[in-house]
């Protein structure tokens, strides 16, 4: 049955998005089956999202979608396997949103780098409910665990990347190992978006990426004084 191939054990597990999903037999897809191939990713996110992953089935993957039961099979072996692409389409999605905000060089440096942060913490509270499936799914599923871990890592080779930079600018601390800086610093921020977004503790976001932003800067050494980030604090809010 044709599918789409999983990627390189070992890599960041990322397709090119501009080529076409290839069918087994190695012929590019047509129009009609990316379209059909979309509909079924988008349908099995939302189907994810609300049932998790345990209580979801291909049938509702498929209704949902607007397709036949047996059309999954012609893209998707398993629900593990559409799965395992929606999640890799996530982290595209991370990534190029990460990557764009980085690229703007307007403001300070901190200025900067809190534009980074909080493109990512909005992109985890819009993303609040499948981050908790990916998450669970991780605890039992050695592939999606790689997986996890891949996204992990690719925004931590980034960060590493840009502290040593920083570190060749004079801007950051040069006794701090980047890569275990990157590491450190990337953990605090992922685990206090899963506190607060998946697990319900409450927060403001404007307020988190203000305390989240220096706390990243002055762990580096970067400069980052008293009243350099505006506070703007509304008011505590939950995930939706």
């Amino acid at each position: 049955m044709p599918r789409v191939p999983t990627s390189v054990a070992g890599s960041t597990m990322t397709a090119d998005p501009a080529e076409p999903a290839p069918t087994s037999a190695g012929a590019p897809l047509t129009p009609k089956g990316r379209r059909t191939r979309a509909k079924l990713l988008a349908a099995a996110r939302e189907v994810f999202c609300e049932r998790q992953y345990l209580d979801t089935s291909i049938s509702e993957i498929a209704e949902r979608a607007g397709v036949a039961h047996g059309t999954f099979y012609t893209y998707f072996e398993s629900k593990q396997d559409v799965f395992r692409e929606v999640t890799l389409e996530f982290q595209r999605e991370l990534l190029e949103a990460r990557d764009r905000a980085a690229a703007i060089e307007e403001g300070t440096l901190l200025e900067r780098v809190e534009r980074t942060n909080r493109t990512y913490l909005e992109a985890y509270r819009d993303n609040a409910q499948l981050w908790a499936v990916i998450e669970q799914v991780a605890t039992f599923n050695d592939e999606l665990r790689t997986i996890r871990r891949d996204m992990r890592d690719a925004f931590v080779v980034r960060s590493e990347k840009a502290i040593r930079s920083f570190q060749r600018q004079g801007l950051a601390l040069n006794d701090v190992d980047a890569h275990y800086a990157a590491s450190a610093l990337g953990s605090m921020i992922d685990r206090f978006a899963y506190v607060w977004l998946v697990l319900g503790e409450p927060a403001d976001l404007d307020e988190s990426v203000r305390i989240l932003t220096l706390l990243w800067a002055r762990a580096l050494g970067i400069e980052a004084p008293a009243g350099s980030l505006k506070r703007r604090r509304k008011g505590t809010q939950r995930p939706t």
